[in-house]
């Protein structure tokens, strides 16, 4: 679910857009990066083919970024606020409402997995260059911190149904183990020619089964 679109704060390299015009057009920017970051990842990402594909010249391009880093730092910002967006209707309680926890917990597990499929090949260029870019990797653990909070507080909301000890830390376990798996199946952490080819519904029928069974484990 996409959230309304916000202009980039200015900051560093990024220079905000003051006209409506001026915004379209940087939207219009923004959106070809993601594009083409999903299809070739970091390293077939450049301002002449964003330019090409988009409409808009390089040097419009570069009156509101100082080059290629910049240009990805603002789209990660928009590709950030639609993953937000994305995380509060996954756990949204409203729409739990009246699932217990063995029928909320996969599939709860089965809609991440496909949040993650969907938004998966931009996300995965912009884990990888969080390796090496620590403000991409700043603004990334955000939002995966957003999503841990989200989704350890929805199944702490049947915390009478857990029987480990410590449900908070049980539950923290299963986010961890949960999101690793997911990203690791689907191959975020690496480019594509290293993905390791999971049979992804047996992985994410298996993570339901294993957590859900560790949850009501009395450990």
């Amino acid at each position: 679910m996409p959230a309304p679109s916000k202009r980039p704060a200015e900051s560093g390299g990024i220079r905000a857009p003051k006209q409506e015009r001026s915004q379209r057009s940087f939207d219009l920017v923004l959106d070809t990066t993601l594009e083409l970051l999903a299809e070739k990842g970091y390293a077939g990402f450049a301002l002449t083919e964003v330019s090409r594909r988009s409409g808009v010249s390089v040097g419009s391009i570069y009156t509101r970024v100082d080059g290629k880093d910049d240009l990805l730092r603002a789209a990660q910002i928009r590709f950030q606020e639609r993953m937000l967006a994305e995380h509060q209707a996954l756990t949204d309680a409203d729409r739990w409402v009246g699932s217990g926890l063995g029928d909320m917990l996969p599939c709860l597990i089965e809609e991440l997995a496909r949040l993650l499929e969907r938004q998966g090949p931009a996300l995965g260029a912009f884990q990888q260059r969080g390796a090496v870019d620590p403000e991409v990797a700043k603004v990334g653990k955000a939002s995966y911190f957003d999503l841990r909070d989200r989704f350890v507080g929805l199944l702490l909301s049947r915390s009478d149904e857990v029987r480990h000890p410590d449900p908070e830390r049980a539950v923290g376990s299963c986010f961890t183990t949960v999101y690793a798996a997911l990203a690791r199946g689907l191959a975020l952490d690496v480019p594509t020619e290293a993905a390791e080819g999971t049979d992804m519904s047996t992985l994410v029928a298996d993570l339901g089964a294993m957590t859900l069974a560790f949850l009501r484990t009395q450990g």
